[in-house]
């Protein structure tokens, strides 16, 4: 029997070949978007699901609360690993992890050097392995991190290193320290928020300490600075962590956090969790789930819309085939056996579309920016991939049986009477339906559209916007170590002799790439006021100037070594409404943590945005000095870049040979801050795309099955007198209705979405009631020149003929 169907359903798409194809390219695409979706999710969902353990690791954070400050973060104390696995004896393991700055790292050997700078490198222990299970290619799992300054590779650092070379027991530079190779482990996978390439044996440690004794070791568990990851029994549940922790706190924090009114509470983050339900500071970039959201919803509705064109076209031909579905009931075809055969339709020619989907889904992930725009390497084999294989048959099934479901159940009810005599017309409620499903596509295409221009609009919006300080021809050179640093001053008489070159300055942070915080005092009327999380800038010469950040009152930093660099403050406005000074801010007394570097306030600046645009401006003090390695900003005037930057890459390898020249503009870097949401809208305006072009694709089946049906009707008109212009119109004025009713009916719904995406930001921009207007005129447009590509050829055709039609 199913056979049977099968061949039918084969010789229906051979005959009618258009609206086959027309079916087939929409379920295509529909398929196409299921199977990357799939993949995007199984990514996302299964994230450090590849370790073993990864259901009994968990990560201890912190909430910190203490005047003026109220944190929580992602580190912890190092010294809480051993009290943790004294105290604890369900704690089996405890890993510390901690991640160094970007860091050169070079090879020597053979008569070559070759050196990269490396952003994920991290130190641990050798507990490490006991926890975490990772694939080893070379090397002991039990003894490889068990001598200081042993490392192991991941196989992609160790080939920019080595080649093909065996890279165990080579050396390796690292920030000018020799580490031995003991151990070879495959790359870890995409999906991991603990990334590495290079893993260090042990903990660095150039911590310093005010007090001694009690004191000092109290002091130090109040300054975290590693990960610190537990591995525990099966089932274990954090609430026995938390009742245990009020004795520790007793013990080790206590002292200190009496001292300045603190307030620490452990927090237990399963390891799985972490991707997507973390929002603890100082943590690796997280998953979005809004993000996810989106994108699968928007894929959602691009499979339903394959899904209505199927059914409207399936429902508009259900004249033509009247005919044959009253023959089949008249041999004996009961309605059962005619829904089977419906949907043995609809399901052959979506897994026929499956093949095209397939070939879609390839040329999309190996010929596309689409792994940028997702951040995704994603891979598309079926072979390997079971869950990917079952889902991809899955989805197409799905979609053939949510295809064929409204005509496998409408067209075998057709009287067989009327349907022999073709006296059958498509009812009212029939009609009914393809309109409701019409405005359905049209109504979900424009929301698609809407919201990604508003996006396009915001993104435009913030990367834009006057920040309080000039970040355009701003080159941005790294100091690597103290030897460069102290080279500045001739490094800067030197760049400076370029006319081409306005103005350079140096600091211990860029803005726009994080700006350290502190605790600060400042006079107030009733003594001095501790204020937590107080952004620091630590500054060179001339950092005001360069920078283009303008001063309200005082006076900026005096040059010359030495000069301002003690106990002389630069307030931001919002620092200056936080202590509560009003126009008072010159000459109040300002000191760190603990009374270091006490001294006054010298000038305020306008305040400007340090970090992105989701966030407002923080209350902010600029003090000269006090850092050692930091950032070169060389501000440029814009004349003949390439020479420009070639001269300082001259003169920056006679001051440093070791390190190779590498730079940056502030532009673009501070610009990177909304790269997930610059990737987001370009996903969104490709699906976009897709949306329209499966919508205009089910349109012009329908206009070319409405323009067939209505030959004889159309040559009547133009016998009494009707034009090429009143044809056209006559075809394309319901579905014009239809989309001027699909813009109204997602407007509020579109309102609503984009203005809770717009929440994110501290800056924003007003929305433009003109948009909708301009998309729906834009909908309009593309949907009459579909239209008017069909109607055309009725619509010119001879009438004589038009009435021997039927």
């Amino acid at each position: 029997m199913l056979l049977n169907h099968l061949k039918f359903a084969i010789r229906l798409f051979l005959k009618e070949k258009f609206f086959s194809t027309l079916n087939i390219l929409g379920l295509a695409m529909g398929i196409a978007i299921g199977i990357i979706l799939l993949l995007i999710l199984q990514s996302d969902l299964k994230y450090d699901q590849h370790y073993a353990n990864h259901e009994r690791i968990y990560r201890l954070g912190a909430h910190y609360q203490i005047t003026g400050i109220d944190e929580k973060i992602a580190f912890s104390a190092r010294e809480l690993g051993p009290v943790l696995k004294e105290q604890f004896p369900e704690v089996l393991a405890v890993v510390p992890v901690k991640p160094m700055d970007r860091t050169l790292v070079k090879y020597e050997g053979k008569g070559i050097s070759t050196s990269f700078y490396e952003e994920n490198i991290v130190h641990t222990d050798q507990q490490y392995f006991r926890v975490f299970t990772h694939d080893f290619v070379a090397g002991d799992i039990n003894t490889c991190l068990n001598e200081p300054h042993n490392l192991v590779l991941t196989q992609s650092a160790a080939q920019r290193y080595f080649g093909g070379e065996d890279p165990l027991d080579k050396t390796l530079l690292i920030d000018n320290e020799s580490w031995r190779v003991t151990a070879l482990i495959k790359d870890q996978p995409d999906n991991t928020h603990l990334k590495f390439d290079i893993l260090l044996a042990g903990l660095p440690d150039q911590r310093k300490w005010s007090g001694s004794g009690a004191e000092a070791t109290s002091e130090k568990f109040w300054n975290p600075d590693v990960y610190l990851y537990m591995l525990l029994p099966e089932n274990y549940h954090p609430d026995g962590f938390h009742r245990k922790w009020p004795a520790i706190y007793k013990k080790y924090y206590k002292l200190s956090g009496d001292h300045f009114e603190g307030k620490n509470t452990p927090i237990l983050e399963p390891l799985a969790n972490i991707h997507f339900h973390s929002d603890l500071q100082d943590d690796e970039p997280h998953g979005n789930l809004a993000y996810l959201y989106s994108f699968a919803g928007v894929g959602i509705l691009i499979i339903l819309l394959a899904c209505i064109n199927y059914m409207n076209l399936s429902t508009a031909k259900s004249m033509g085939r009247a005919t044959e579905i009253g023959i089949k009931k008249i041999v004996g075809s009961g309605k059962r056996i005619l829904v089977w055969s419906f949907l043995t339709e609809s399901v052959f020619l979506s897994f026929i579309s499956l093949v095209l989907a397939m070939g879609i889904v390839l040329l999309v992930l190996n010929t596309s920016s689409f792994a940028e725009l997702v951040g995704k390497n994603l891979s598309f084999d079926l072979l390997t991939n079971r869950l990917l294989l079952f889902g991809a048959f899955g989805i197409t099934l799905a979609i053939g049986l949510i295809s064929g479901l409204y005509p496998a159940f409408y067209l075998p009810g057709m009287p067989t009477i009327k349907t022999l005599k073709g006296a059958f017309k498509s009812s009212q409620s029939s009609l009914m339906l393809r309109k409701i499903l019409i405005t359905t596509q049209f109504s979900i295409s424009i929301f698609v559209v809407v919201c990604t221009f508003f996006m396009r609009a915001q993104i435009d919006f913030v990367r834009t916007k006057d920040l309080g300080f000039s970040k355009d021809n701003l080159l941005v050179l790294r100091i690597p170590d103290t030897l460069v640093f102290n080279k500045i001053p001739v490094i800067k008489t030197e760049l400076l002799q370029n006319r081409k070159i306005d103005a350079i300055t140096a600091s211990q942070d860029v803005i726009g790439m994080g700006v350290g915080s502190s605790v600060m005092y400042g006079e107030t009327e009733t003594g001095m006021k501790q204020q937590g999380g107080v952004l620091c800038l630590f500054v060179g010469d001339d950092y005001l100037k360069t920078m283009g950040i303008p001063l309200v009152s005082g006076r900026d930093f005096q040059p010359g070594a030495k000069v301002d660099e003690a106990g002389m403050y630069i307030a931001n406005e919002s620092a200056v409404k936080l202590m509560g000074w009003g126009k008072d801010a010159l000459g109040k007394k300002v000191h760190f943590w603990g009374g270091e570097n006490a001294g006054q306030v010298i000038g305020v600046v306008k305040d400007f945005n340090v970090n992105s645009l989701y966030q407002g401006v923080d209350p902010m003090f600029i003090v000269k000095g006090h850092w050692k390695t930091g950032f070169l900003q060389v501000r440029l005037t814009g004349e003949d870049l390439p020479e420009t930057i070639k001269y300082i890459k001259e003169k920056w390898a006679q001051h440093d040979p070791n390190h190779p020249f590498e730079f940056f503009f502030l532009d673009q870097r501070f610009n990177e801050q909304y790269k997930a949401d610059v990737g987001q809208n370009k996903l969104l305006s490709v699906l976009s795309y897709i949306c329209i072009f499966i919508s205009l694709l089910g349109l012009l089946g329908l206009s070319a099955f409405d323009a067939t049906q209505r030959t004889k009707e159309i040559g009547v008109r133009k016998v009494l007198g009707a034009n090429i212009p009143d044809i056209i119109l006559l075809l394309s004025r319901n579905v014009m209705l239809l989309v001027v009713l699909s813009a109204i009916l997602v407007a509020p719904i579109s309102w609503w979405v984009i203005n809770r995406w717009l929440d994110n930001f501290a800056y924003r921009i007003q929305l433009d009631y003109m948009l909708y207007a301009v998309v729906t005129l834009a909908a309009l447009s593309l949907v009459f020149l579909t239209v008017l590509f069909q109607s055309l050829k009725t619509a010119r055709s001879n009438p004589v003929d038009s009435l021997k039609y039927e």
